[in-house]
């Protein structure tokens, strides 16, 4: 899973828990496919009372979590843990103190049965030294500052050490005024994740026991919350500029059976039929990740996952018909095709009064409907969506002006 992360923090009412998921702007397998992890398989049996905004306790077992404690230190003393920054299905994140550099880093310290077969760093030491160095695009990837393993309770771990970003994409548009960016904050966050897709694809590539038994030593004593910084009220983004970070399930294309691992709306046609998967659906999934940036909700919405409520919504959008599933349903798709979702961004419905002039407007459908083709072979490729006309013309001049 991909995730885009903004590199310092929103002056906005809160900023919330660094690192996490990004809900709807997550999914840019980019260069590199994802496949489906099967999920952990963690205690059969619940041992642990559970905890909001923490980790799966039951995680925390043989080839699991590492127990971690708030002033641990590794790497012979070089990382000192601070704080705790996210945590996901394969690992735990925390910011931590670099001695030998003094300055401030995230650890990523991968559960011990995925730490045996993760390439997350040979695919980002392939991302930092391969490629073209003076790609737009390179410095929009996450960088891996060092790495290192060790032995716990449960197992051998695996330990990545990159830069400390900010708060998801996502997240800081849930913060945003309307719940949308400024436009030129926008177009600047829509360039940058372009850019950064075109280079990766130029690469081609407390817890309480519910027996009340004694904690073992494979689980801390206390679970941490990740830290959730509070900062200066204010409806204005210092700083926009993004990192495409967390390879954690990901691997080079074409090196094994290719499955999606992305939330439902933002998958490909080909994804939901078990067609091949190719370059191309990252380039549907950029399409539909650059309307939910630029807009209020996501392109393609549905109720609880549901694949066919997806596909209705694709048929609704981009042709001229309606969508009949073969099953019971509450209600069809409103037919509302691609020019109308666009007027419906939230920028506002008619010309006369939408912050995006027609010339724009024009520019960023085309670009829609070259990234949103049904056919594999008719999908504009990365570099053809970073030097398309509404990139060139307004997202990338408005990340100049935001000095980006």
């Amino acid at each position: 899973m991909f995730r885009v992360l903004q590199t310092r923090s929103l002056a906005c009412k809160q900023l919330p828990h660094i690192f996490r998921s990004l809900t709807s702007l997550n999914s840019l397998h980019l260069a590199y496919s994802t496949r489906a992890m099967p999920p952990p398989q963690w205690n059969n049996e619940a041992v642990y009372w559970p905890k909001d905004g923490v980790e799966n306790l039951e995680g925390y077992s043989t080839g699991g979590y590492h127990p971690t404690y708030i002033n641990d230190e590794f790497s012979n003393g070089r990382y000192r843990v601070v704080h705790k920054l996210g945590y996901g299905s394969y690992s735990t994140v925390w910011l931590a103190h670099d001695r030998k550099e003094s300055r401030y880093v995230a650890l990523k310290i991968v559960t011990a049965d995925v730490s045996e077969r993760s390439v997350e760093s040979k695919i980002l030491q392939h991302l930092q030294r391969g490629g073209d160095p003076n790609h737009p695009g390179r410095k929009y990837i996450s960088s891996l500052l060092d790495q290192f393993s060790f032995k716990g309770p449960n197992g051998h771990h695996m330990c990545l050490v990159s830069e400390v970003a900010g708060c998801s994409v996502a997240e800081s548009k849930e913060n945003s005024p309307r719940f949308m960016f400024s436009l030129d904050i926008a177009r600047a966050i829509a360039a940058q994740v372009t850019m950064g897709l075109a280079y990766m694809h130029s690469l081609g590539v407390p817890i309480t026991r519910i027996d009340k038994a004694p904690i073992q030593s494979c689980a801390p004593a206390h679970a941490i919350i990740p830290m959730n910084l509070i900062i200066v009220p204010s409806d204005q983004v210092v700083n926009c500029r993004v990192k495409i970070t967390d390879f954690g399930s990901s691997f080079f294309f074409g090196k094994e059976p290719l499955e999606l691992h992305t939330p439902t709306a933002l998958l490909p046609p080909e994804a939901f039929f078990q067609d091949p998967i190719t370059p191309a659906a990252d380039i549907w999934t950029l399409g539909c990740t650059l309307y939910d940036i630029l807009g209020e909700r996501p392109l393609f919405e549905t109720w609880a996952d549901d694949p066919d409520d997806v596909i209705g919504e694709m048929v609704s959008t981009l042709e001229n018909g309606s969508w009949n599933p073969n099953s019971n349903r509450i209600q069809t798709p409103e037919f509302r095709p691609l020019d109308q979702r666009l007027w419906q961004m939230g920028r506002g419905e008619t010309p006369q009064i939408c912050e995006l002039q027609e010339m724009e407007m024009a520019s960023f459908k085309r670009l829609l409907e070259g990234m949103l083709a049904y056919e594999l072979l008719e999908r504009v490729s990365a570099r053809e969506a970073m030097e398309a006309d509404f990139m060139l013309n307004w997202a990338r001049p408005a990340l100049l002006r935001l000095g980006g």
